[in-house]
């Protein structure tokens, strides 16, 4: 038992004298100016130690050191980019006695990072090891620029050094193992945006810190942006090039999370297989989370590099899956794909999106587009599609067809609110109606773009071989090309919407031609009676894209030329026989036809303003018939008031086989009233029998009247006066 303990007191003394040994022949204190003088060699900045370099002997042999400064250039918020109160260093003992000092791991406790970037767009991480590159280059043109000679005259004599003037740690070389951050925070700060970043916690280790060999990295942090809470860590192994800029990764994976008030992202992962500039790397990324009314679930995976000079990232086989979810979207539920290839120019800050394609459940699209980062950002874009329809899409023909059915169950209380009353539903319309679109982002955004689609369906309406070419500058929308293949004809569109006004400002041109006009407005607005291969030229504009103001404040031309068609819920023919009959004091032969009347042309001029559409030429011509109408209906209230002239023009066969040869050139009046959904049309009597001077009805009635005055009078009804005095009561009753 003795000699083990003499063992042990052995042993401490021996450790005893080393520790003396150590601190007797080596203080750390003269390592300051190297230290100082190699992070101004590689960094072009300066470090400066305030506090102590000591010896620490548990758990390790090693240094403390004391308050330390890493500093900025002149001109920015804080004299430090990065500081720390204290750190800690082991070391191996045997090469201090060689004038070498391996570091093992240097652990810095609580420290500040400080990163600012001015508004003049530069950064106090900028020129970092710079002047230590320039400085090597200046370094080896001088050398190539010094004279050789071999000639001892030549040489230059070397200073002599005296002990006193001898660096005191002259001869030491210095290797570090790890770095170590514990508890450390940080200020990332843009005086450019206003945007600031607060890293609260952040802890890192490097385990080794030696250029052109492989270490291994990792790091936890917490923080805020703005409201903004998030959450990162993640690890790689890590490459670090002697010029600090030819750095490699491999095995990088990344996991973060981040919320706010109305934010939740659950997680976000990323993997890198492996990172060097100029060569692919392979990605694979994942997102889930929530937002405003909003629930998605993304992965994709894809392949990158980055050019040797920085400048170009290129994005090749970019596959990304979502499920989406929410209130926000046309759909409960929605999947969304997106295959593609992609570049981001770095000196020009513009991306671009090549040979992609995108599926959003049933709707596909292919195509190009770009970006460009600007105040105003520029969006480019040339995209195609076979088949859309977006009623489908946006459930519009279920919900038409709910709408029909509840409508055919509704019992009287229709159009009431659900207090019986129809206040409330009659209040909520009135709101909607008036409620004008967000047009902001008109002006922000700088877009210029084509749309080909095969197929198309909106609103009901059926079109094909649909080209688009739209632009959107400075606050304005203008459609410069709309042009399909509509119902047998043909369609073309231009339009501008101006946001920049109190109330938006628009204008329409349309032009369609040869369409059949029957099963458009079936499709379109559930209106079956008129049919005909239409021409139809629209000139409009207004202000205000609320469906009142429209209804108000929309004015121009609307003109028609409709051939070969026919009105149907009215049969003129069978109301000129039945004015006939009535001239003649008989009742028209009724005879079953269907309620409609053919016509070879139908063209009219529709002018609109103050919340009126009028027109005074219409005109309906066919070989039995020649109508001419004028009227007016009112935009708001869709009340109808027009008076239709129809006269006789030919002698033919009318419709239903019915011969009516004898009304050639009478005139019979037809009164249109109502509303659009319920018109009214009926004979005007009163017009009837002022434009028509029935030539068989006046001497009917004047044999009528001589045959009373002879009864009444006897032969004093040949008197020339009886006779003058009958002739003026008649015309009175016929004009």
């Amino acid at each position: 038992m003795k000699k083990f303990l003499y063992i042990l007191l052995g042993l401490v003394l021996v450790v005893i004298i080393g520790i003396a040994a150590l601190l007797a022949l080596v203080d750390p204190n003269q390592f300051k100016p190297l230290i100082a003088e190699q992070v101004k060699k590689n960094t072009g900045r300066e470090l400066v130690i305030n506090g102590d370099i000591g010896w620490r002997f548990f758990p390790s042999i090693g240094f403390t050191l004391g308050e330390t400064e890493f500093r900025n250039p002149q001109g920015f918020a804080e004299p430090n980019l990065v500081r720390f109160s204290n750190a800690e260093l082991s070391v191996s003992v045997m090469p201090l006695f060689s004038q070498q000092l391996d570091i093992g791991n240097v652990s810095l406790n609580d420290a500040r990072v400080f990163i600012q970037t001015r508004k003049d767009g530069v950064s106090n991480l900028d020129g970092i090891g710079a002047q230590a590159s320039a400085a090597t280059s200046a370094d080896e043109n001088t050398a190539e620029q010094q004279p050789q000679s071999n000639t001892p005259e030549s040489a230059p004599s070397e200073p002599e050094t005296t002990p006193s003037q001898e660096s005191p740690a002259a001869g030491w070389t210095i290797s570090l193992a790890g770095v170590e951050l514990v508890n450390a925070s940080a200020v990332i700060r843009d005086d450019k945006t206003g945007a600031m970043t607060d890293v609260e916690q952040l802890n890192f280790s490097l385990t080794r810190f030696a250029p052109g060999e492989w270490t291994t990295a990792a790091f936890d942090v917490r923080g805020k942006n703005g409201e903004l809470n998030f959450s990162a860590k993640g690890d790689t192994e890590l490459m670090i090039a002697p010029t600090l800029d030819g750095a490699e990764l491999k095995a990088l994976t990344l996991d973060a999370q981040a919320a706010d008030k109305v934010n939740k992202i659950e997680s976000v992962t990323l993997t890198m297989d492996q990172f060097r500039v100029g060569d692919w790397s392979a990605l694979t990324f994942s997102a889930k989370g929530e937002i405003p009314d909003l629930a998605f679930d993304a992965k994709g995976e894809t392949r990158l590099k980055l050019s040797t000079d920085f400048n170009l990232a290129s994005v090749e086989g970019l596959s990304l899956n979502s499920d989406v979810k929410g209130n926000a979207l046309p759909r409960p539920e929605m999947k969304i794909g997106l295959t593609a290839d992609a570049t981001y120019d770095v000196a020009k800050g513009l991306a671009t999106l090549s040979a992609f394609t995108t599926q959003v459940d049933e709707i596909a699209l292919d195509g190009n587009a770009s970006f460009k980062a600007a105040e105003i950002p520029v969006i480019r874009f040339d995209v195609h599609s076979d088949n859309i329809d977006l009623d489908a899409f946006l459930g519009l023909d279920k919900a038409a067809k709910a709408e029909v059915k509840k409508e055919g169950d509704s019992t009287g209380t229709a159009g009431t609110g659900t207090d019986g009353s129809g206040a409330s539903s009659a209040n909520t319309a009135q709101v909607d109606k008036n409620k004008e679109p967000d047009l902001s982002a008109l002006k922000v955004l700088d877009v210029a773009g084509k749309v080909a689609i095969d197929k198309f369906k909106a609103g009901n309406a059926k079109v094909s071989s649909v080209m688009t070419e739209l632009v959107v500058n400075k606050g304005v929308l203008n459609l410069k090309r709309f042009d399909a293949k509509l119902y047998d004809g043909t369609i073309n569109v231009k339009a501008t919407i101006d946001a920049n006004g109190k109330l938006p400002r628009y204008s329409v041109t349309k032009h369609i031609k040869g369409v059949q006009v029957k099963p458009l407005l079936t499709d379109v607005a559930q209106f079956e009676n008129l049919a005909g291969t239409g021409n139809i030229d629209i000139n409009l504009s207004g202000t205000g894209l609320a469906e009142a103001r429209m209804r108000e404040n929309i004015a121009g031309t609307v003109k028609i030329n409709f051939a070969d068609g026919a009105i149907y819920g009215v049969n003129v023919a069978e109301m000129i026989r039945e004015a006939r009959a009535t001239l003649k004091g008989k009742k028209a032969e009724y005879v079953k036809e269907e309620r409609k009347t053919d016509f070879s042309s139908l063209t009219s001029t529709m002018k609109l303003g103050k919340g009126v559409l009028s027109t005074n030429d219409l005109h309906l011509a066919s070989p039995l018939l020649r109508i001419d109408g004028e009227g007016s209906t009112n935009l708001v209230s869709e009340a109808v008031d027009f008076t239709i002239m129809t006269s006789v023009v030919e002698s033919s066969q009318g419709q239903g086989g019915k011969d009516i040869d004898e009304l050639k050139d009478l005139t019979v009046p037809i009164d249109v009233n109502g509303s659009w959904s319920e018109p009214k049309f009926a004979l005007n009597l009163k017009e009837l029998l002022k434009r028509n001077s029935n030539k068989e009805l006046e001497r009917k009635a004047e044999r009528e009247v001589e045959r009373g005055l002879k009864k009444l009078l006897g032969d004093k009804a040949d008197d020339d006066q009886v006779k003058d005095a009958a002739n003026k009561l008649l015309k009175g009753l016929f004009n």
